[in-house]
C-alpha cells in the first residue's frame, strides 16, 4: 500500500513510519522541512485548501494524519487542526483514496474547554464531514524515548522528591508509542469509520507512573524518588504561564488543565485493535520506543 504520512519526522510519525515500513508498505512522508528525495513539502498553517493537496495525493492509497501542536495561538492551532486535515480529507475523497486515519487525542470530548482540545476535535468532524469512512484513534499521554513529555517525566525521576498539583493523585493511562504506531497500522485493515482510544492496559495515578519509571530505570538514578508532594495550583499555574514560552509547550496553562483533567478510557476495543492488550506502564522503559 502506497501512504502518505503527515507528521512524519515527529514524535509518533516517526514510530508510525517505522512500523509501516517494516510491514512493506510505501510511506511518502509529508514534512515541514524535506530531508529525502521522496519527500513532500507541506506547512499546515497555510495548506487549508483541497486543491493544495490534490497533486499530492496521485497514486495514494491511504492517508495518516500524525501532525499536532501544544501551543500555539487560536489561528495556527485551528489551522493545524483542523482546516488543514479537513482539507486533506477533501481532497483525499477527490483523489479516490479509500482510507484515512487521524491522529486525535484521548479527551477531546470530555467538554474540558481548551484550545487544543477544540481544534482537534473540530478536525475530527471536519474529516468525517468529508470522508465518513475515515478512522480516528485518540491516544493518551505517549510514553517514548523521543517525547518531549516523556523526557520531562525522567528528569522529575531523577529527584528524591517532587512537587505536583493534587500530589499526582490524577489518573492517567499512558500508553507505549509502539503500541500507538502498531494501532495505526492496524487501523488500515478494514476499521474505517471508528474512533477507538488508544490507552495503556490500566490506569494509575500520575505520581505512581513517575514512581514506576523510576523503578524501571533502576542504578541509573542518582537517587530514588520517594515521594511527591503536594504543589498549590497557584504555583502550579504561575510556573506553567513562565514555561509557555519555550518551544515544546510541553508545561503550558493548557497542558496543566489537561492533566488535572485526567485521561482514562477502557482499553478493550484498543485491545482488540491490537489483537494483544497494550503494554502495561510496568514495561514502557525495557520495550523499544
Amino acid at each position: 500500500m502506497k501512504i502518505l504520512l503527515t507528521g512524519a519526522s515527529g514524535f509518533i510519525g516517526q514510530a508510525v513510519h517505522q512500523t509501516l515500513t517494516e510491514q512493506g508498505h510505501v510511506v511518502v512522508r509529508a514534512v515541514r522541512k524535506p530531508s529525502q528525495a521522496t519527500d513532500i513539502a507541506v506547512n499546515f498553517e497555510q495548506d487549508t485548501r483541497a486543491a493544495t493537496w490534490l497533486p499530492r495525493l496521485q497514486g495514494i492509497d491511504a492517508v495518516i494524519n500524525a501532525v499536532g501542536i501544544l501551543g500555539g495561538s487560536e489561528a495556527q492551532m485551528t489551522a493545524v487542526h483542523a482546516l488543514a486535515p479537513t482539507a486533506l480529507a477533501q481532497a483525499a475523497v477527490q483523489a479516490g483514496v479509500k482510507q484515512f486515519v487521524q491522529l486525535s487525542a484521548l479527551g477531546v470530548d470530555s467538554g474540558l474547554n481548551t484550545l487544543y482540545y477544540r481544534s482537534k476535535l473540530a478536525g475530527e468532524q471536519g474529516i468525517r464531514a468529508a470522508m465518513p469512512q475515515a478512522a480516528v484513534l485518540r491516544p493518551s499521554m505517549v510514553y517514548g524515548a523521543a517525547g518531549a513529555a516523556t523526557q520531562m517525566f525522567m528528569q522529575l525521576t531523577r529527584l528524591p522528591l517532587i512537587a505536583l498539583p493534587m500530589a499526582g493523585k490524577m489518573m492517567v493511562q499512558p500508553v507505549h508509542v509502539a503500541d500507538v504506531a502498531a494501532g495505526v497500522a492496524a487501523l488500515l485493515l478494514g476499521h474505517g469509520g471508528k474512533t477507538i482510544h488508544a490507552v495503556g492496559a490500566m490506569p494509575l495515578q500520575l505520581a505512581d507512573y513517575l514512581k514506576s519509571l523510576a523503578s524501571q530505570l533502576g542504578r541509573s538514578l542518582p537517587f530514588k524518588l520517594s515521594a511527591v508532594l503536594p504543589m498549590p495550583m497557584l504555583a502550579a499555574k504561575l510556573s506553567a504561564q513562565a514555561m509557555s514560552h519555550l518551544p515544546q509547550h510541553v508545561w503550558t496553562p493548557e497542558t496543566l488543565a489537561m492533566l488535572v483533567a485526567g485521561s482514562q478510557a477502557d482499553a478493550q476495543a484498543f485491545a482488540h485493535l491490537l489483537g494483544r492488550s497494550p503494554l502495561t506502564a510496568a514495561n514502557f522503559v525495557a520495550h523499544p520506543s
